[in-house]
């Protein structure tokens, strides 16, 4: 019996003929509202040009509401893979469209089927970089530089961004810094050129009030900042801070022990917990009632227009000794802060007695002398080898007198190589 078949199954049997040899795009990145965009990317399901033709077109078309920013150049990556590559970074606020052209067919004459258009945004403007960062330790009014990856007006930001304070329950509003302060901020930062030519790209600001020492602070960047055209930004971001401790001052010495004076063989020091002037730290005094000492500071600290962190008397000093350490009037921390604990000052240390000592008299090694004195000589060769030793407030039980020795030093022979191993151990040791 004869088959026949009917027109409309005829006309979905061509449709899915073509189908199966129409050219689809499989996928468009990116889409929707991306902050960066650099590289548009479309893929295909197969073979859509000859792979190395110079002369192979593009198959989608790109329009953006930024013809400037949007600057760029198309190309295949490979056979199944097109992409455009913007010269820079899309600023904030920029949409665009990718159309497929309607002419464009692959070496097998196959258009292109499916999705024929797809959009992105930029979106809101968004913080490329911060300082300082939150690794760092900021000031009780410190003053913030954000870096933005395109324009922002300044009511939108005093609007959307606040400090949030631990131990306040309501934010706490920013504000903005200008005129001289903003030029030297931008200047110590070498931003000053990149903000003379994109002032709005870069945001000075500060918390519209003293932070309290030793607190946390966030940073937030809310919803809401937006590009000179409206364009406003969609996610809230916040930046962690520490504010340092208040300024301080401690001294401290090597002792016998904690209830015990300061060694007066030993450096006494005194450390700040903030940079402080050289030239201020250098009216630092240590006054006994004979002598008064200026303290000592590293080669690398550089001259007087330096900061330093801590300060060293170097030894030696006069045994069992009340001293004084004085600081400068108004002593205050590179940030013209006062010192939390100047009422410990002027402080009162005080150095103890020599300690006990027993050294070869050439420390850090010792010389045996032979005839070494002119009465050993007239003793003749029966009078040992000497090794003088430095002696103080060691055990009364130790008599050293005259020639007479108070130890032997007896000749090592290691018979072993476990014997010369060991020992040759204790000399790097030592």
């Amino acid at each position: 019996m004869g088959q026949f078949i009917t027109k409309p199954l005829a006309a979905l049997i061509v449709a899915m003929a073509l189908q199966a040899h129409a050219l689809q795009i499989i996928s468009v990145s990116p889409q929707g509202e991306v902050a960066r965009v650099r590289q548009v990317v479309a893929k295909f399901d197969e073979g859509a040009v000859n792979f190395g033709d110079p002369k192979a077109p593009s198959p989608l078309s790109l329009s953006c509401s930024d013809a400037q920013a949007t600057k760029g150049n198309g190309r295949w990556i490979s056979e199944r893979e097109w992409a455009f590559e913007f010269e820079n970074d899309l600023p904030p606020g920029v949409s665009c469209s990718l159309n497929v052209v309607p002419t464009f067919k692959s070496p097998k004459s196959q258009l292109i089927t499916g999705n024929t258009s797809y959009k992105f945004n930029t979106g809101g403007p968004f913080v490329q970089n911060i300082r300082p960062g939150t690794y760092q330790r900021i000031d009780e009014e410190q003053y913030f530089l954000l870096q933005l990856n395109g324009p922002a007006t300044l009511q939108s930001i005093k609007d959307n961004v606040w400090c949030a304070a631990e131990g306040l329950g309501e934010r706490v509003p920013v504000k903005l810094i200008e005129g001289q302060e903003r030029d030297a901020l931008l200047k110590s930062q070498h931003l000053d050129k990149a903000a003379a030519k994109d002032p709005l790209q870069f945001v000075t600001l500060a918390c519209n009030r003293r932070l309290t020492p030793a607190s946390k602070v966030q940073l937030v960047y809310g919803k809401g900042v937006s590009t000179p055209s409206g364009v406003p930004n969609s996610v809230e971001k916040r930046y962690n801070f520490q504010v340092r401790e208040p300024f301080s001052a401690s001294f401290n010495c090597e002792r016998e022990n904690a209830q015990s004076a300061c060694l007066p063989i030993r450096p006494m020091n005194l450390n700040f917990n903030a940079p402080v002037p050289r030239k201020l730290a250098e009216g630092i005094r240590l006054k006994s009632g004979k002598d008064t000492l200026k303290p000592v500071f590293d080669s690398d600290s550089g001259d007087g227009n330096n900061v330093v962190s801590n300060i060293t008397f170097k030894p030696l000093f006069a045994e069992q000794t009340q001293f004084t350490l004085e600081l400068p009037k108004d002593f205050k921390d590179a940030s013209g802060r006062t010192l939390r604990n100047a009422d410990n000052f002027p402080l009162k240390v005080a150095t103890g007695a020599m300690p006990p000592l027993a050294k070869f008299a050439a420390a850090p090694f010792g010389i045996v002398e032979r005839f070494a004195e002119p009465q050993a000589k007239a003793a003749g060769p029966d009078v040992p080898a000497l090794l003088p030793v430095t002696l103080r407030n060691v055990e009364a039980a130790l008599q050293v007198k005259g020639l007479a020795p108070a130890g032997k030093v007896s000749d090592l022979q290691a018979t072993t190589d476990a014997d010369i191993i060991a020992w040759f151990r204790k000399v790097q040791r030592y």
